[in-house]
């Protein structure tokens, strides 16, 4: 015979699971040409997220707290100012979603399985699903930053031999900008179409150090500001040194993707040193049970 708590808890099940029928069918109406524009590749579940638009919606949520607008600053990177605001509401009612579906079969489980561990299992889960969700962001970003970084010595040293050779520092960006693949070109080229659309060379510069995020490259650019009027022979001086460092900064890049790697490869270690703990301890306590 179930407990007054237990009622309890299948009544707070639900009024959720009443609030996620209501949100499942609203949002599926108002949100979903927004979610059906979102890329396979990385939101698979992209046709319930219209659920965490809804109770968004619901709660006018206003995307203004610090974390909000530290999020929206680097989706803008990651996506271009643009589409920047969009990816992190789509990325706020991903996690909306998943925790608070998760939690929600928490109430549930308990009164079926009539263990709190099921409860406090569900609402773990719920907060790492949050977690894991906003750590796409992350992850996203530091992939690009790492992709510049390493891109940006090569650059800085085809830049410095235009330069040297008595090509202007607009016509070498531009050759540079239209002869490579990769974030960094990407967004060289978006310089230069700033330029030929009326944007002054210097703020185009700065401009280009921004999006890209990357702190050298930001202090690149604020430095070629400062040297681009003192003539040619400065400016290769001053690409020389960058590069240099630039170098250096990509080493320090590889010798931590080295490190990464092998850490991911203590997890695949750990479970089969306890996969082989579990076969020869099993044996031992069983007939140690006899």
């Amino acid at each position: 015979m179930y407990s007054n708590s237990i009622y309890i808890f299948i009544a707070i099940y639900f009024i959720m699971a009443v609030v996620w029928c209501i949100a499942a069918i609203s949002g599926h109406e108002k949100y979903m040409p927004l979610v059906e524009a979102l890329p396979e590749k990385g939101y698979t579940l992209r046709e319930f997220y219209t659920i965490g638009f809804a109770i968004l919606g619901w709660i006018k949520y206003r995307y203004e707290s610090p974390i909000d607008r530290k999020r929206i600053a680097q989706c803008r990177i990651a996506y271009g100012q643009k589409y920047g605001l969009f990816y992190y509401t789509v990325n706020l009612a991903e996690k909306v979603t998943y925790g608070y579906t998760i939690a929600m079969m928490g109430f549930i489980l308990y009164p079926i399985t009539g263990e709190v561990v099921a409860l406090i299992a569900c609402i773990v889960a719920a907060i790492i699903s949050y977690w894991f969700t906003d750590m796409k962001i992350t992850d996203i970003i530091t992939e690009r930053e790492e992709a510049i970084a390493k891109t940006f010595p090569d650059m800085l040293s085809k830049m410095a031999l235009l330069i040297n050779a008595g090509m202007i520092m607009k016509e070498a960006w531009e050759t540079i900008a239209y002869d490579g693949n990769g974030i960094l070109f990407d967004e060289m080229q978006a310089t230069v179409e700033e330029m030929n659309n009326g944007v002054p060379e210097l703020e185009a510069y700065i401009n280009f150090g921004n999006r890209c995020g990357v702190i050298n490259v930001k202090k690149f650019t604020s430095l070629l500001a400062q040297n681009l009027t003192k003539g040619n022979s400065e400016l290769v001086h001053f690409l020389r040194e960058t590069t240099i460092s630039s170098w250096e900064e990509k080493k320090h890049i590889v010798k931590r993707l080295g490190e990464k790697a092998s850490s991911k490869l203590m997890l695949p270690i750990g479970m089969i040193l306890v996969g082989i703990l579990i076969m020869i301890l099993v044996p031992i306590v069983s007939k140690l049970g006899i």
